[in-house]
């Protein structure tokens, strides 16, 4: 899997994640859904499979400024600072009486878009797999991690790529510069 898509796939997680300091048991997604290809899900099939997903991807406010001090240590930053920058930012506060609740963020989805799922044969429970592997090697960050930790294979995601042709991005050109033109 190349760098790039390996970053994409970070943000993809990333996307659906928030920060949960609460420990919950999201249902499994149903042995139903689970079996089905990602190219044949209906819309409810969808919202089910990202019930449960949410909730068992979500990071502690912990673990996301971790991850974001790694990343910010790649520009020069040192992690530890933006960590205690992060913990200590103030969560939104709830709309007081008389005033207007802050606008939601526009809902996403846990799985990729309908264009991206065509001829993907990869089953929901390999995408589950993909996407709890993702967010394992997340949690698992400390200041102390490098982020080759980040551009680490990960094994569960290889099936995804092999699967779901359009989640792999477009063909690389090689060193050569004698790759083929896509038209």
């Amino acid at each position: 899997m190349n760098r790039l898509t390996r970053i994409g796939a970070l943000l993809a997680v990333l996307s659906i994640v928030a920060w949960s300091d609460r420990d919950v048991e999201a249902a499994p997604i149903s042995a139903a859904v689970s079996i089905k290809q990602l190219k044949d899900l209906t819309d409810g099939d969808v919202e089910l499979a990202c019930q449960s997903l949410t909730e068992r991807v979500a990071l502690s406010r912990e673990d996301a400024c971790e991850f974001a001090g790694v990343l910010w240590s790649t520009l020069g930053g040192a992690c530890d600072t933006v960590k205690e920058k992060c913990m200590a930012a103030p969560e939104e506060p709830p709309a007081r009486e008389g005033e207007a609740a802050p606008p939601e963020a526009p809902a996403t989805s846990c799985l990729p878009p309908i264009e991206a799922r065509d001829g993907c044969t990869a089953t929901v429970a390999e995408f589950e797999a993909c996407l709890l592997a993702h967010a394992d090697v997340i949690r698992s960050l400390t200041c102390d991690s490098s982020i080759s930790a980040l551009e680490a294979p990960i094994p569960a995601c290889d099936l995804i790529l092999q699967k779901c042709p359009a989640l792999a991005g477009p063909p690389e050109d090689d060193d050569q510069g004698q790759g083929t033109a896509q038209p």
